[in-house]
């Protein structure tokens, strides 16, 4: 029997190409990066993306493609309708990488709350300030604001409330009442009233319709002066320039940001001009740990799909109720 064709268009962990390798012919792109992928798809039976664009056209392109596996959470440059039309099952690997997002969003809490980045540049600079100049403050007994209580957001307040002895107060509409209560955090029956409170607000949602532009001047404005915002799920998710003023102006005492509108993000950037403003350039799922978890649940949800099963992490799960 013929192998099936399978192509995965970036670099993963050599841990999943190990498994696909195991059931089909695979087209990895990074080792021959003059090959386009809007010809190689053209037999491909399944695809394992993780930023390249999966646009409708390109789908059009592939007459036996099945399934299409995004190495992370967000999705937003696959075109899951169309996709969807075509009855080619999209997932996902929403466990993957969701203790290392957070671990990195208590790292950016910890170095906007004890000035760690300033004082870091300045050394190196042979700037030497008074340790006055880098006074910073402690997370305990602060208040934590999540937008978002699904795996990375529920997994930030646990430890912010355990580790750091924080408050915790959570928005999130799409939640049932009966399993916010489970929680025990506060509930924020509206994004202004979390944001009003907390001092330290981390956006943990997806980019959509609803989401996009949701932290805006408005929304900036509702913040404590001694707020800090954080956000590692999507550049589209805050308003850059109204952010800039904040910052710029002192009615927000800081931010920092693993994601961009445009990335990577033009050295020209304002933002990149304030002290009061950290950047890491999209590495929130970063580790060892979290790419292999990625790669490895990439690999078998796309041998599920291949082998007739239904897969773990369908972001569609429609094709298979048509």
């Amino acid at each position: 029997m013929e192998r099936k064709r399978v192509i995965v268009t970036e670099y993963i962990d050599p841990a999943g190409l190990e498994i696909l390798e195991r059931y089909f012919d695979i087209a990895y792109l990074p080792k021959t990066p003059r090959v386009k992928l809007e010809k190689a798809i053209a037999g491909a039976h399944g695809i394992g993306v993780r930023l390249a664009p999966i646009t409708a056209d390109l789908i059009e392109k592939a007459p036996n493609l099945k399934v299409i596996a995004k190495h992370g959470v967000g999705y937003d440059n696959i075109d899951v309708a169309a996709a969807t039309a075509r009855r080619i099952t999209v997932v996902n690997t929403p466990k993957a990488n969701a203790v290392s997002v957070a671990e990195h969003i208590l790292s950016l809490m910890l170095c906007l709350a004890d000035r760690i980045c300033v004082a870091n540049a300045d050394l190196k600079a042979g700037r030497f300030k008074r340790r006055e100049d880098y006074t910073g403050v402690e997370l305990k007994g602060k208040t934590l604001g999540v937008i978002g209580l699904g795996r990375i957001g529920s997994e930030v307040a646990r430890k912010c409330r355990s580790g750091f002895g924080m408050s915790v107060v959570a928005y999130d509409p799409l939640l049932s009442s009966e399993t916010f209560e489970l929680t025990g955090y506060k509930r924020a029956e509206a994004l202004g009233s979390l944001l009003e409170e907390a001092d330290f607000v981390v956006l943990c949602v997806p980019i959509t319709s609803e989401t996009a532009d949701m932290i805006g001047a408005r929304e900036l404005s509702w913040m404590k002066p001694s707020a800090y915002l954080i956000n590692t799920s999507r550049g589209g998710l805050v308003d850059e320039a109204a952010l800039y003023s904040a910052l710029a102006e002192g009615r927000l005492a800081g931010a920092a940001i693993d994601v961009f509108v445009k990335e990577p993000p033009t050295p020209e950037n304002p933002l990149l001009s304030l002290d009061n403003f950290i950047a890491t350039p999209h590495i929130g799922g970063a580790t060892v740990e979290a790419m292999r978890r990625m790669a490895t649940d990439l690999a078998e949800e796309i041998v599920r799909v291949l082998t007739g099963e239904r897969p773990l992490y369908p972001v569609n799960p429609e094709v298979y109720e048509q």
